[in-house]
């Protein structure tokens, strides 16, 4: 018998405008309750599910890049559920790619006195790039994840929405996907919450449906990106240098202008009369700068690399804007630049805005388009 929840949970599925009962779906398994569930969803809905499992980098013991998430025993909770429920899986082998487009970035992020985002670029370059390459060799149709967004469709285009669960929703690390990417896009739980996915896994009787999330990034241990470096052997070795108040004061010292992100407040080192944080971090001079929080706000920020879900625009642009994951949307106005990038001013000061970041622009709880914050004016 289906539960009312089941039957809501699987109606975009079977209203899907473009989705048919049989077409082969790959669904991308982290071996979590999320992807689990999306995955159950599909095959109870009738369609012929293919488990993938993306083998990112490779698990070494005493290494800063073990990770916490995508280990042998996510991917044994995948199979598991794929076997249990009788569809096939496999483990794709993405290291090399991953190495590539993420891990390097991430680093070379860093070593520039940025703030990375690694987990917009792993969708990026390898859920929705890399595997939909997959998907197409094997005849299929869709790639689906457990990503908590939804795509909807009018007037012959596709957009990107944030989910109905405020709390979980990941509209902001998919800004990058097009008109291209959402047709063949599948988001099941976009109309859950987590608790009714959790409720969702007992249904089903998947043995994992209490298991504990990974909110880390899956190959830096405990948030340790310092240790990661050093692991890496990518210390720029330019040793200590100067930790300066925005007034040009020397404060103290640091021991690695890459073990600090702008925002931060603890693990500074330095006595004053007042909280300070750091404001600025600038390699070239092997400066960490500081100063108290109103130093951090700012009212305008410029971005590079911009994608839009639809057609770019033609000129000043009014919108909402996000520079962080967890930060809520601000008025902004996104002017484009004649050299690609843009120009985003705020209507009132934002807090912390970090080069390295994605700032990511809604109007309406959609999704427009996003790009990475190159600079902000000083």
């Amino acid at each position: 018998m289906t539960s009312d929840l089941m039957t809501r949970a699987m109606a975009p599925l079977l209203n899907h405008p473009s989705l048919r009962p049989g077409d082969r779906v790959l669904a991308a398994m982290s071996g979590g309750v999320d992807s689990s569930v999306m995955a159950a969803l599909l095959h109870r809905a009738g369609f012929q599910v293919v488990g993938i499992s993306m083998q990112l980098f490779e698990k070494k013991a005493n290494s800063g890049s073990t990770g916490k998430c995508c280990t042998l025993d996510d991917f044994h909770d995948a199979r598991r559920v794929a076997f249990e429920l009788g569809f096939p899986y496999f483990i794709m082998d993405f290291e090399t790619r991953f190495r590539e487009t993420v891990i390097e970035g991430f680093i070379q992020g860093y070593l520039e006195g940025e703030t990375p985002s690694p987990c917009i670029r792993c969708n990026q370059h390898l859920k929705f790039s890399a595997l939909m390459d997959r998907a197409r060799s094997m005849d299929a149709a869709f790639v689906a994840t457990g990503h908590y967004a939804a795509i909807t469709s009018s007037g012959g285009s596709w957009q990107l929405r944030k989910a109905v669960d405020p709390v979980k929703d990941q509209s902001y690390f998919l800004f990058h996907h097009n008109q291209t990417t959402l047709p063949r896009t599948l988001f099941p739980l976009a109309h859950l919450t987590k608790l009714e996915v959790r409720e969702l896994g007992f249904e089903l009787g998947l043995h994992l449906a209490e298991k504990a999330e990974s909110q880390e990034i899956c190959f830096v241990i405990e948030d340790r990106y310092d240790a990661f470096l050093e692991a890496e052997g990518r210390d720029p070795g330019l040793g200590s240098g100067d930790i300066r108040h925005l007034d040009g004061r020397l404060l103290g010292r640091h021991r690695g202008y890459w073990r600090h992100t702008v925002g931060q407040r603890r693990g500074l080192g330095v006595a004053f009369s007042e909280p300070l944080y750091a404001v600025r971090i600038e390699p070239a001079t092997n400066t960490v700068w500081v100063g108290v929080e109103s130093d951090l706000l700012g009212r305008d920020l410029v971005a590079r690399e911009l994608t839009w879900v639809g057609d770019p625009p033609r000129g000043p642009l009014a919108c909402e804007a996000r520079i962080r994951s967890r930060s809520p949307e601000a008025e902004a106005l996104v002017i484009p630049l004649p050299d690609g990038r843009v120009k985003v001013a705020f209507a009132e000061p934002q807090r912390a805005i970090a080069s390295g970041q994605a700032v990511v622009f809604y109007r309406e709880g959609e999704v427009l388009g996003g790009g990475w914050i190159d600079s902000r004016p000083h």
